[in-house]
């Protein structure tokens, strides 16, 4: 009975290792823009085991050019590494268009219509030791040389508001002025 209370415990231990985990903002992943704006995702990653290193950010399956086109923004800036001490376990960013922060930007084309759906992919590579320590090499401290966190995604290119018949307004307007009372 022991034996089998150790070998219980043993498996929770392992299992609780753990994981990186990735959360999009907005969480449900779903964004909505007019045709011929930009839209994107911000993140928040978290990992307390070993050091994370983001390479690269990408949406599949890749949306016909004929909706609109992602562009990586996680990977071109500066390096993002998340784990223990004395790095950050969890990082957070917005999504900006202008100062090319969060996962990416998905542009939606002047003539889309729809929505497209998929999963945004972030792949990373995992070290035992930061980057940002000077006994770091890359060679001997790999663990894992392409890691990926998966969240559900989509874009909707949303339907401009209609706006007032110009005819319909000038008539109201020259209603009110015939049918104004005049001040004396």
């Amino acid at each position: 009975m022991k034996l089998i209370t150790l070998t219980l415990a043993g498996l929770l231990a392992a299992s609780a290792h753990a994981a990186p985990l990735l959360n999009l903002d907005p969480i449900s992943g779903n964004l909505s823009g007019l045709p011929g704006s930009t839209v994107g995702w911000g993140f928040t990653i978290t990992n307390t085991m070993d050091f994370l290193v983001v390479t690269g950010a990408s949406f599949v399956p890749v949306p016909l050019s004929s909706f609109g086109t992602f562009t990586d923004f996680i990977s071109t800036g500066p390096l993002i590494v998340v784990g223990p001490a004395p790095e950050s376990a969890t990082i957070t960013q917005a999504f900006n268009a202008i100062t090319l922060t969060g996962i990416g930007a998905f542009h939606i084309v002047p003539t889309a219509a729809g929505s497209v759906s998929g999963t945004i992919v972030i792949n990373y590579a995992l070290f035992s030791v930061s980057p940002n320590d000077p006994s770091f090499n890359p060679d001997i401290d790999l663990l894992v040389p392409d890691g990926a966190l998966r969240a559900t995604a989509s874009v909707t290119a949303a339907t401009a508001a209609p706006e007032p018949a110009t005819l319909g307004l000038v008539a109201f307007a020259l209603l009110l002025i015939r049918f104004t009372p005049a001040r004396r």
